[in-house]
């Protein structure tokens, strides 16, 4: 079987790359930089040069392809040009589909956020829950919006199934996509680290291993037009740092930072790369997030998938060790 794979220079596409080649799939991955440094390196794996935003290269891409696993997009919070979101989740998952159904792929894996879903209120989220606040960045909305146009051509015939990642987090490419690791590498250096005050605000945490192997099983058993959240453990900040910083075997003292404190000092680093014209994920609106629960219900892929979910504990230290091993690379 050969797999077309988007975004295989990201965290997690490297990672479905390299494991869709040792599962024995031949896999295709489309690159805008056929030299980039990220790219995954295997004898299964061939570059195709392209960008999703271009449909003639997606469809040649596409070609004696089977099935897609397209996890390419822009995963940022913020972007001075907003109509690239639109333009890269939104037009570039048209182009993905457009070229399955033209060459008559038997099916597309979206990799989509649970950050569409929104903050969850007393409950975790599940996929059937309907979002109960305004979207708050133009990711979440292109994002939510390239659901919809998967959805429309699962109905209209084209095999696609939906994942929704948390916060992902394990050994993998460094990238801004791996928030977590750059976080250890930190901790791993420092005496002193900063928490937002608010320990018992929960998020998402997913290992790497289990969201790899979890688009698999939506390729394999995912049911046409169906939504799966590929996550893990609901943790609390509180319980985030002292495991990491317990794995990590250091003395490192944790000081929560105010909500308005963070806010004020977004505001000054969002200013200064605006006026820059540099990127930033930190601002304002950013730093509310975190003030947020985020906490997901994951029993519909357990249950129709057969998807699997390593303990936290476990997960940061395998990423723990990696680091270590890897000079924090």
């Amino acid at each position: 079987m050969k797999l077309l794979i988007t975004g295989s220079t990201g965290y997690i596409g490297h990672q479905l790359a390299l494991a869709a080649a040792k599962k024995g799939y031949e896999v295709q991955a489309l690159l805008r930089d056929g030299q980039a440094p990220n790219r995954p390196v295997h004898p299964s794996i061939t570059y195709v040069k392209g960008d999703i935003t271009d449909a003639d290269a997606v469809r040649s891409a596409a070609c004696g392809c089977d099935a897609v696993l397209h996890a390419a997009g822009l995963a940022q919070l913020w972007n001075k040009n907003r109509k690239l979101f639109y333009k890269v989740n939104v037009d570039g998952t048209k182009n993905i589909l457009q070229a399955a159904q033209y060459g008559g792929l038997k099916k597309i894996v979206f990799t989509s956020t649970g950050a569409v879903l929104g903050p969850s209120n007393g409950k975790p989220v599940s996929e059937a829950d309907p979002r109960r606040t305004a979207f708050e960045n133009d990711y979440e909305i292109s994002k939510h919006c390239a659901e919809e146009v998967v959805r429309q051509y699962a109905r209209n015939g084209l095999c696609s199934t939906i994942v929704a990642l948390p916060r992902v987090y394990g050994p993998g490419v460094a990238t801004g996509g791996n928030a977590v690791s750059n976080l250890i590498k930190k901790i791993l250096k420092a005496r002193v680290t900063f928490m937002p005050a608010a320990k018992d605000m929960m998020g998402n945490y997913a290992f790497i291993d289990d969201v790899v192997e979890g688009h698999f099983k939506a390729l394999e058993q995912g049911g046409n037009g169906e939504k799966y959240i590929l996550g893990g453990e609901n943790v609390s900040y509180a319980r985030f740092f002292q495991t990491i910083i317990a794995a990590t075997g250091r003395s490192v003292r944790t000081i929560p930072v105010p909500k308005p404190v963070l806010q004020a000092a977004a505001a000054v680093v969002f200013g200064s790369c605006y006026l820059a014209g540099r990127h930033t994920n930190l601002s304002p609106k950013a730093v509310a997030r975190l003030f947020q629960n985020h906490a997901l219900n994951c029993e519909k892929a357990v249950h129709e998938l057969g998807y699997t979910i390593t303990p936290f504990d476990l997960g940061i230290a395998q990423t723990v060790a990696h680091l270590k091993n890897n000079d924090h690379d």
